[in-house]
């Protein structure tokens, strides 16, 4: 048997030969004018055992579990190959599809957690280049159709930074018909935009799946003539539970969950989604482009809500089985046997990896550019061996279903699973000791028998090939506010800062919420660059917070500071502002700094380490700042930018 610094070897071997053929024209097995045109089709939170052909019996405890009915990806899965040991590349949403646009594990991206509005982990596209890239430079049209969910910064997180020439999406979880996220302060909010970063509100009232479904065959139709790669991660079974047939259902109608009446839901949304891509299969057909078509069909990560991840242990945000395991089905008449199934272990950047080879855009790569998936192509058709003993790593950081209170690793090699857990002691430290645990999958997917104590060999060998597995793969930083010299473009007058808030004219990334005081606050608005509002007296709790969520670099800054104009309109004085530093979700101390309403420009700088939550900061937090409390008249207030820096 090969060793796996034998597989490695022959790997990059592969890969060089592949990359210098794609470079001259062409790969070492696939011709440009044999390129299949390429579809992957992504669920959200997909259960391993919802899909009929992963679970004919409906096994399961899932509230009123009953057989979901799939026969398009039933019918997927006897043209093709069912791979029963696939896994993504982490528990939750993000870093599952950074890994997949990538092809190299999240945690080489900083990615950690989950990515919201505030932290552009998308920002990566110059240095992180992506498949999208590689198949457009290859001459393959692009287009993503769905929930992108890596970042949402206009212009550098959104696909067109990433090679899609054309894409409709969301970036996060909306309500499926009104596509506003209804959730806390995200109320109100529009979540569908197109290429360019338009909003688009014409199409409310329409389920998402079915206007993802119409832009995809509407995309095959236009490009018939040339290969293409459709990117297409939907965004149910994903909350909010919602009745495809039923439009009045808003985000807050899902049905509780857990409950009977959530998994009707999500099976009526599984159903539907099955349907959808029953009709992108037909427009293949019909155009006479399903054999030479490669389509992939995964979901990002394990279920959750009314799910069933029959039979594997727990669910999404957990690296246990049900976290991480998913149904995966891969189609191309003529290359890969139908009816097959394959027990290889792989891992999503192995789907990404196997895209390009088939594509022959390999040499596209950049040289010394490290990838962490393989082409499966020669092990599914059929003329390669399955890869034996290959070793896989995860890492679930920071913010949990258990409100930060778990962090999880996990290793895997050959059939055996390294699986540690860290603990909290209080005040943001975290225990010294891991809960380890050891699995031989083989014979205990469900990993009920922890294994440490009776195979101690096997537990030294697998808690040492992890050390060196993460010394391979280097953790990168999470990098999630943009360094900027000085939005001003001056860069002696300011020292490099970490932007929080600089207006641009159309938008900016953050919230500004008003929730009681409506009638208070009036003519918001964002002109060259300034953030203007005006406060009447009468202000209730919660005072209007500028905000933004997500990560903090909190050991690298340690002041705030804030660019402000307060002017009064009749009278003198007002209330102080206060820095707002919540570490997880609403729970934080803030600082309050009192401010001149003189109506001139004054920079304020706050401590922010004066706060409790700085120290015990999460990808959860929120910071920015309430504005001043008017005293006996009303206030203008304006606001240049609000920006870390270090002390």
């Amino acid at each position: 048997m090969m060793s796996m610094k034998d597989i490695l070897r022959e790997w990059k071997r592969a890969i060089a030969m592949a990359g210098a053929a794609a470079a001259l024209g062409g790969s070492a097995c696939v011709e440009a004018a044999d390129r299949p045109n390429i579809v992957f089709m992504m669920a959200d939170d997909l259960g391993y055992g919802d899909l009929s052909c992963y679970n004919p019996q409906a096994k399961g405890d899932a509230p009123n579990n009953t057989q979901i009915r799939t026969p398009n990806l039933d019918r997927m899965a006897r043209n093709g190959v069912r791979l029963t040991d696939f896994h993504s590349a982490a528990p939750i949403c993000s870093p599952s599809r950074r890994a997949l646009l990538t092809a190299r594990y999240p945690n080489r991206l900083g990615e950690w957690a989950e990515a919201y509005r505030s932290c552009p982990d998308g920002v990566v596209a110059a240095k992180d280049p992506t498949i999208g890239m590689w198949l457009k430079q290859a001459g393959y049209a692009t287009a993503c159709y769905g929930k992108w969910n890596i970042g949402e910064v206009k212009g550098v997180s959104w696909p067109g930074a990433h090679g899609f020439d054309d894409w409709l999406i969301i970036d996060h979880n909306t309500g499926y018909f009104q596509h506003q996220n209804d959730n806390g302060d995200c109320q109100g909010r529009e979540m569908l935009f197109k290429t360019g970063g338009k909003r688009v509100t014409s199409l409310r009232g329409k389920f998402l799946t079915d206007i993802w479904a119409e832009k995809a065959i509407s995309f095959i139709d236009t490009n018939q003539e040339k290969p293409f790669f459709l990117y297409l991660p939907f965004a149910v079974p994903h909350n909010p539970l919602q009745d495809p047939a039923d439009p009045s259902l808003g985000y807050k109608d899902s049905p509780e969950r857990q409950s009977p009446a959530a998994r009707e839901a999500y099976v009526k949304m599984v159903e539907h989604l099955d349907s959808r891509i029953g009709t992108i299969f037909e427009a293949l057909k019909s155009r006479g482009l399903t054999d030479n078509t490669l389509i992939i069909f995964t979901s990002d990560n394990g279920g959750m809500l009314s799910a069933n991840n029959w039979p594997l242990k727990k669910s999404k945000q957990w690296l246990e089985e049900g976290g991480i395991r998913e149904p995966c089905l891969m189609q191309w008449p003529g290359v890969i046997p139908p009816g097959t199934v394959s027990r290889q272990p792989s891992i999503m950047m192995d789907a990404s990896v196997t895209m390009v080879a088939a594509a022959g855009a390999l040499g596209h790569v950049p040289p010394g550019r490290t990838l962490d998936g393989i082409d499966l192509l020669p092990v599914l058709r059929g003329t390669a061996k399955p890869i034996e003993g290959r070793a896989f790593g995860w890492r679930r950081r920071d913010w949990s279903a258990n409100a930060n209170a778990l962090r999880q690793e996990a290793y895997r090699q050959g059939n055996w699973k390294l699986l540690r857990s860290y603990r909290p002691t209080g005040k943001g430290t975290r225990s010294a000791q891991h809960a380890d645990e050891l699995f031989n999958l083989a014979a205990d997917v469900s990993e009920t028998t922890n294994r440490v104590q009776g195979e101690p060999a096997k537990y030294a060998a697998m808690k040492l090939a992890f050390a060196r597995w993460k010394q391979d793969v280097v953790e990168q930083k999470p990098d999630y506010l943009i360094p900027v010299r000085d939005q001003f473009g001056s860069p002696a007058k300011y020292p490099p800062l970490a932007m929080l808030f600089g207006f641009e004219a159309e938008r900016f990334d953050g919230h500004f919420l008003t929730r009681n005081n409506e009638a208070r606050v009036s003519d918001p608005e964002i002109r060259e660059g300034i953030f203007k509002v005006r406060l009447s007296p009468g202000l209730v709790h919660p005072i209007p917070i500028l905000y933004r969520d997500g990560a903090v670099a909190t050991d690298e800054f340690s002041n705030m500071r804030v660019r402000m104009k307060v002017t009064v309109e009749d009278g003198t004085g007002c209330g102080p502002a206060k820095a707002l530093l919540r570490a997880n979700g609403w729970k934080g101390k803030d600082l309050p700094f009192a401010v001149n309403a003189d109506g001139e420009w004054h920079e304020y700088v706050i401590d922010t380490t004066k706060s409790p939550a700085w120290h015990e900061w999460t990808t959860r937090g929120r910071i920015g700042i309430n504005l001043p409390v008017p005293d006996k008249s009303p206030v203008v207030v304006e606001i240049d930018f609000i920006k870390l820096e270090k002390r």
